[in-house]
């Protein structure tokens, strides 16, 4: 007994449905990683100029400390 070989009719509308989603998901998968990419500049850039920020704070005051400092001595 040898086994048939059973073609199944696909209709158009499914394999066009099929194409479809495949492009929404590639396109989807794109904007997905450039969001991401996207997202870890701004991560960095707000990283970087709460440092700066930091930075500049912690300059004025031990400015505003050593200024307070040879104020109160000349006194």
């Amino acid at each position: 007994m040898g086994e048939e070989a059973v073609k199944t009719v696909i209709p158009e509308s499914v394999l066009k449905k099929r194409k479809r989603e495949e492009e929404w998901a590639l396109a989807k998968k794109q904007d997905l990683e450039a969001t991401k990419k996207k997202n870890a500049e701004n991560r960095k850039l707000i990283f970087n100029r709460a440092k700066l920020y930091s930075k500049e704070y912690e300059e004025q005051a031990a400015h505003l400390l050593v200024r307070g400092w040879s104020h109160a001595l000349s006194t």
